[in-house]
């Protein structure tokens, strides 16, 4: 994984996880990740994430 990459959570957890996708903001480096929801939002919601728990959409390009 790298700044930039599509990713989504390995396992859902919660109901809609399956279909939630974000973007990479930065390089993953410590074993956790500032990632950015790619949600109809003027502000898209930013969080950190274990990488562990996330993956790449290689079929999927930046919306």
């Amino acid at each position: 994984m790298k700044k930039g990459d599509i990713v989504k959570f390995r396992k859902a957890v919660d109901a809609g996880d399956e279909d939630l996708r974000m973007i990479l903001l930065e390089n993953p480096d410590g074993g956790r990740v500032l990632v950015e929801s790619i949600v109809d939002m003027k502000i898209r919601p930013t969080y950190r994430y274990d990488v562990e728990n996330l993956e790449t959409c290689s079929d999927e390009k930046k919306r």
